[in-house]
């Protein structure tokens, strides 16, 4: 076990200034909260808050952030109201959500290991320390605009709270492995990070690249020197400089001052993304001493340290969550640094700028952050793909062969080259040859290849393609199946196909796959027979058996993969009649009512209403 630190200095009491901000765009539109200590909280106008209150109206509502640190004092009025709760858990005592965790309606205490998430102030403690995740739990989404106290970022978000310090500000990388797979297995958005340690752990390394791999945005405290920050190119902290999957979808936080320059305790270095206030900042914290008195405890007080800044970048990210419910922490996490505000002066290993709210909610573009749907021609028209956003704007045309070949076309996103903008894999519907092409959404022809070894080597029904990260390295692999046959062919950029066969000794009527990304990124394959289909999955762990499907008109059986209204992932299988869903809850396959909020893929195609002709197949992001 190696240890770790909460990441905050202690400066209470200190003075407020009013000091000028950086420049921003003028905008007539602001929300200056009347909470009773507004006035003291300087980084909130300084990072645009007011104007992003008045641009972001849903307030993070539905968004839910993992504050990974010390408990969080849900009964200071700031925080009331404010726990995510577990919607596959009640208090009976039992494991209701088959975690192997009982009770944990709101969350788990990994240091008493039982349900229990207010600060823990019995024994050896440190103020500050068993403050700490109240502290940034109220940077986050303390309560706005309502009269009371101080206001956070984001008024409506949840926080999850998971617990791996103790109240002396201790705790192991072990615990915090367990509870990043917590936060991400439990479908937080956003994961909070402030604190910090001195060691490389590849388990937390591993936790970090699969919830970032996953979609969720890690936002992390850069971590303090005692007096001076450190360089962390010479001398790394961590989890600071742990790396998410292919380097995205993972903010780290230094801090800066009132003058807008790096606060001289905050760490620096390459490992750094972004700035956000992290001196003198007001904040909440626990109503009670560490002995449980409530007399004449405030419950607000003012810090040094990243551990503050780190909260209002995952604040801001909760509102922008929330504008934008189908971004994962990728696309929030270029969001946020492209709107950066630059340093009036040279800040070295400081990232991209300084935090502007504001800036982050207005309105984005959606042909550079999504949602893209992929839409590609039926039989009888010319090989053509669109990539349309959410209002049907046709965003780009892609030409993908021959105006003369009819055939139709299927097809899927694919991360396929460096720049982590979605490219598009293709190939003619019943191709016989196998034939596959990738090209850029400009038209480009990245790359190509055919399965078919010759005449003989007939791919029965052509291919069928779906695309998905299943090595968590924030590139895709594609799938190709057999439309009517048993074969698969596993396709890695820059490699050949790896050619597989799913059960030999059965007469298969084609493979049907979509990608998924919970529990564990895979590949779901439904392999279609006369009576009973049976369901495999190709994942890093080798391909798996899984369930059977009964069969009936085994040419109608489809596979859909789709998001329910509640945010979970969702299969449908379809031959006629209701449906078949599996769903990550439970992982099996049953029968139930599930609403569907979005699809997410159809490899056999979905008709498109009001066109014609064209078959929706992708969705970017998933």
């Amino acid at each position: 076990m190696k240890k770790l630190l909460i990441s905050v200095g202690m400066s209470l009491g200190a003075m407020f200034f009013c000091w000028p901000v950086f420049a921003a765009q003028a905008v007539p539109n602001q929300i200056i909260p009347n909470d009773t200590f507004y006035n003291r909280q300087w980084a909130m106008p300084y990072i645009h808050a007011p104007e992003a209150w008045a641009t972001a109206t849903s307030s993070g509502q539905g968004v839910v952030v993992a504050v990974i640190d010390s408990g969080v004092d849900d009964s200071h009025p700031d925080l009331k109201g404010v726990l995510w709760i577990n919607p596959d858990e009640i208090v009976n005592g039992k494991d209701d959500d088959n975690d192997g965790l009982i009770d944990d309606v709101n969350g788990w205490n990994y240091i008493t290991n039982d349900p229990s998430t207010r600060p823990i102030g019995a024994g050896d403690h440190v103020y500050g320390a068993w403050e700490h995740g109240t502290i940034v739990a109220s940077l986050i989404a303390g309560r706005g605009n309502d009269d009371i106290g101080m206001a956070g970022m984001a008024w409506k978000a949840k926080i999850m709270p998971i617990v791996i310090l103790g109240p002396d500000g201790n705790g192991g990388t072990d615990l915090l492995a367990k509870a990043i797979k917590y936060a991400t297995a439990h479908r937080a958005d956003i994961i909070n990070l402030s604190l910090e340690g001195d060691s490389l752990d590849p388990d937390v390394a591993l936790a970090i690249n699969e919830a970032t791999a996953k979609g969720v945005l890690v936002v992390i405290a850069a971590g303090n020197g005692e007096e001076e920050g450190y360089d962390m190119d010479q001398a790394p902290f961590y989890p600071a400089c742990h790396k998410g999957a292919d380097n995205v979808g993972e903010l780290v936080v230094s801090g800066i001052g009132k003058d807008g320059l790096r606060n001289p305790s905050s760490n620096y270095g390459q490992c750094v993304n972004i700035a956000a206030p992290g001196a003198e900042v007001f904040a909440g914290k626990p109503t009670y001493d560490p002995d449980g008195n409530r007399i004449n405890v405030s419950g607000y007080g003012e810090w040094d340290g990243t551990s503050l800044a780190a909260p209002l970048v995952s604040g801001v990210a909760a509102l922008l969550k929330a504008q934008h419910p189908d971004w994962t922490g990728e696309q929030l996490a270029k969001r946020i640094l492209d709107t950066a505000q630059p340093y009036s002066s040279t800040q070295i290993g400081m990232g991209r700028g300084i935090l502007d709210a504001f800036a982050a909610v207005s309105k984005a573009d959606d042909k550079k952050y999504g949602p893209w749907k992929l839409l590609a021609s039926l039989p009888g028209a010319a090989p053509v793909i669109k990539v349309v956003d959410n209002n049907n704007k046709v965003l780009y045309t892609i030409a993908v062969g021959n105006s003369g070949d009819k055939r139709g076309v299927r097809g899927a996103f694919v991360l396929w080259d460096e720049d982590r903008i979605p490219d598009v894999l293709v190939t003619a519907a019943g191709d016989q040859a196998g034939e596959w092409r990738v090209y850029r959404t400009d038209g480009v022809l990245l790359a190509a290849g055919k399965i078919s070894a010759g005449q003989a080597d007939v791919i029965k029904g052509g291919l069928l393609v779906s695309s998905q990260d299943t090595d968590t390295t924030g590139r895709q692999n594609v799938l190709l199946t057999e439309a009517q046959g048993s074969r698969i062919w596993l396709l890695r950029p820059g490699q050949s196909p790896e050619p597989g066969v799913i059960d030999e000794d059965r007469k298969d009527l084609g493979i049907l796959p979509v990608g998924i990304q919970r529990p564990t990124q895979a590949f779901v394959m439904v392999e279609k027979a006369e009576k009973n289909s049976k369901l495999w999955t190709l994942s890093p762990y080798g391909l798996e058996e899984g369930t059977t499907v009964s069969t009936t008109i085994p040419a109608n059986l489809k596979i859909q993969h789709g998001r329910s209204t509640d945010k979970r992932e969702t299969l449908a299988i379809t031959q006629s009649g209701a449906p078949t869903y599996m769903t990550e809850k439970s992982g099996i396959i049953q029968k139930f009512a599930v609403i569907v909020e979005r699809w997410l893929q159809a490899p056999q195609g979905m008709p498109v209403i009001g066109d014609l002709k064209f078959n929706f197949y992708d969705f970017w992001p998933r």
